[in-house]
């Protein structure tokens, strides 16, 4: 993912039938990154996972075709589910519950910055000011409060799912209706959670594969460069 001159989207045209030709906000997408983003455009998938290694630009590209597709007014908004992993530790950081798992979706952050979009605005925020100006359509929020929640006409991703246990993987997965897009990014040699056995997403991946309403994508190359890749080769023994 080469970055290039800051490149705006003019979304007041027609909305590509692929995005093999078309502008990707400041990247140049490498063969597998543009595979992922053509599996998230594509209005027949409902449910795409991408299990591949850090610093592969999987946040990056979820976030900046979840913008585009909210944009071209195929869905009212984007949902980012992460885990807290340790929700006893969570509830103990300082703040309200934004300020609580505000820590957590510094990856969301980084994203929404890389393809041009404005967090400040763009978010939905405790006080709801964004919402009341009209510029708000992301919502961040953990897995922890989901339960009876109704995720509609949403492209929800759910980042580092991990990190989610087998428990709340289902819980977030069934609040999704079928008039969302569902983005599942993870990376099955990274979980934080002390039983690792017990992460739902290679689980619920290998339930989802072979279905033609789902896509199952990996990226292989780490952009961050040599130190982050070496390091994420390495497995204790």
């Amino acid at each position: 993912m080469a970055t290039k001159k800051k490149k705006y989207i003019d979304f007041a045209g027609e909305p590509p039938k692929t995005l093999d030709a078309f502008p990707f906000y400041n990247f140049t997408l490498d063969e597998d990154q543009l595979q992922f983003a053509n599996a998230i455009w594509n209005p027949e998938k409902l449910i795409i996972f991408c299990n591949s290694p850090s610093g592969t630009g999987k946040t990056q590209i979820a976030m900046g075709v979840a913008n585009m597709l909210v944009r071209y007014g195929f869905y009212d908004g984007i949902i980012g589910v992460v885990s807290p992993c340790e929700e006893a530790r969570q509830g103990y950081l300082p703040g309200d519950i934004t300020q609580k798992s505000a820590v957590y979706f510094e990856p969301f952050y980084q994203a929404m910055i890389e393809c041009n979009m404005n967090p400040d605005t763009d978010i939905s925020d405790e006080a709801m000011v964004n919402d009341k100006n009209g510029t708000a359509f992301v919502k961040l929020i953990t897995h922890t409060f989901t339960r009876g929640s109704s995720f509609r006409n949403k492209v929800i991703i759910l980042d580092e799912f991990q990190n989610f246990a087998f428990k709340d993987a289902k819980k977030i997965l069934t609040r999704c209706a079928d008039d969302s897009k569902i983005i599942v990014i993870g990376h099955d040699g990274q979980c934080d959670l002390e039983d690792e056995s017990q992460s739902g997403f290679v689980p619920y991946m290998e339930h989802f594969r072979g279905d033609p309403r789902c896509a199952i994508c990996e990226l292989h190359t780490n952009y961050r460069g040599w130190v982050s890749s070496h390091a994420d080769k390495l497995e204790l023994k």
